[in-house]
């Protein structure tokens, strides 16, 4: 849709899942008149309408044909969903991650859209005392909502808090057949709402190295000054103080960013305070603390070398071009892209 490529992210299946798994551990438990356990059974759990199982229920008054269909039961279905204007977010907002196949395009994936999804839940018992023995086992723990942890997009590894959110419960007392001597089923229906959000496609992007308007360039962040014999991007680093202790080869890690590299080499002399990092899984920064892992060795970073080049010209105008301020008038955009820049 709109020139993307067809994705699925299981995103409404996952949220139909989480709340199934809320209930597939609640028991039934009956005594006898001496108040000793006799029976304890799990209440099966199953997705599927209301109006199936009560059906196939009907169809066995005395539980006595083979089929799978025991009570006390429940059942729960995705029953709508809606848009939840209330928790909307800034619409540029973008989740990022490393993509594994290149360093220097991100993988993207814009902020969720809000959505509220309606779910139903179901409790089939044959006497009123099963029926209050599991309800009671679930509706303390909604305050009205009870909130998960939930890992919402597997692509970036976004994990979100997901309220579920009880809305209303109802007892409801069937007979089929002759009041008196007719099959009784209660059912308990227990509405939820779980605020969840939806995804849309994740895509590669470009890092943009600095924008130019007319002839100067503004901005630019480290770019491949150097490489080692593998072609891997090296840093050039200056320290508050001589890099003394650190060896060639050694594994570096930055803890408060979570950068990891190498030590390509070490200028150690007696006025240089210069260290060259390889490999380092993203760029440092003044008042950056290098540990080398090996050594213990430990730095503060006091500069990164950096250097400005132009990778990419937006040019933005007013059309038509003699517009002026009070005119209504719109836009031209031209990009011009520099290969072999970066």
């Amino acid at each position: 849709m709109l020139g993307h490529q067809p994705y699925f992210h299981n995103t409404i299946r996952k949220y139909v899942v989480l709340f199934g798994s809320l209930f597939n551990d609640v028991f039934y438990v009956r005594e006898t008149a001496a108040g000793a356990e006799k029976e304890r059974q799990k209440v099966p759990i199953a997705y599927g309408p209301k109006e199936k199982w009560v059906s196939r229920i009907y169809a066995d008054p005395t539980l006595t044909k083979s089929i799978a269909t025991t009570v006390p039961r429940m059942s729960f279905e995705l029953v709508g969903l809606t848009y939840d204007e209330a928790r909307k977010q800034q619409s540029t907002i973008r989740h990022r991650a490393t993509n594994p196949s290149s360093n220097s395009s991100p993988q993207t994936q814009y902020i969720g859209v809000p959505y509220n999804f309606d779910f139903s839940l179901s409790v089939y018992v044959r006497n009123i005392t099963d029926g209050l023995q599991i309800v009671e086992q679930i509706l303390p723990f909604f305050l009205p909502d009870y909130t998960l942890s939930a890992q919402v997009s597997e692509e970036l590894d976004i994990i979100k808090d997901v309220p579920i959110i009880l809305k209303s419960v109802n007892e409801k007392i069937d007979y089929e057949g002759a009041f008196v001597d007719g099959t009784r089923m209660v059912t308990w229906d227990l509405s939820f709402t779980v605020k969840g959000y939806l995804f849309g496609p994740v895509t590669n992007t470009s890092i943009i190295m600095g924008v130019q308007t007319g002839n100067t360039t503004h901005g630019g962040i480290y770019v491949n000054m150097y490489t080692d014999v593998n072609n891997k991007t090296i840093q050039k680093v200056y320290l508050t103080d001589r890099p003394t202790g650190f060896r060639d080869l050694e594994t570096i890690r930055v803890p408060n960013r979570s950068i990891t590299g190498t030590v390509y080499g070490v200028s150690n002399t007696a006025t240089s305070n210069v260290l060259y990092l390889s490999r380092t899984t993203g760029v440092l920064k003044a008042n950056d603390e290098i540990w080398g892992l090996e050594t213990g060795t430990h730095r503060v970073v006091l500069a990164v070398e950096t250097v400005d080049q132009k990778a990419v010209e937006i040019l933005v105008r007013q059309k038509p071009i003699s517009a002026n301020a009070d005119s209504d008038y719109g836009f031209t955009t031209v990009i011009t892209e520099f290969p072999g820049t970066l």
